[in-house]
């Protein structure tokens, strides 16, 4: 995927280990990751700037993810959505839309690369 502008993926996860060393493994030179550790940090990235995927844990210390997901889709429709959580998140992330999709923790780093792949090509 060679662009001039590379995809833009807020993750948002309040484990600063895991939210750092996903963003180190989850970067490459089309795809640009932006953190947050909680929903605040989330909300000012989605208003100031471009955002392609948005990765969010259900769990965040401020509010839940879903609410995050819940808003990024209202300012963003049909913006892709992954849903990470320890329990079984199908009917949270259908209850989202089409574009809304879960992942389940411990994240198979596979798994996530290929989905993302096919979410922002």
């Amino acid at each position: 995927m060679a662009t001039t502008h590379p995809c833009v993926i807020l993750y948002v996860e309040d484990n600063d280990f895991i939210r750092e060393s996903f963003a180190e493994i989850l970067a490459t030179p089309e795809r640009r990751i932006v953190c947050a550790a909680d929903g605040a940090g989330a909300r000012a990235v989605l208003r100031e700037q471009r955002v392609d995927l948005l990765m969010t844990d259900i769990n965040l210390p401020d509010c839940s993810g879903l609410d995050v997901a819940r808003e990024a889709l209202q300012q963003h429709p049909g913006l892709p959505v992954i849903l990470c959580s320890g329990d079984d998140a199908r009917d949270v992330a259908r209850s989202l839309g089409a574009s809304a999709y879960p992942l389940r923790k411990p994240v198979d780093l596979d798994e996530l690369d290929a989905l993302i792949i096919r979410l922002v090509r």
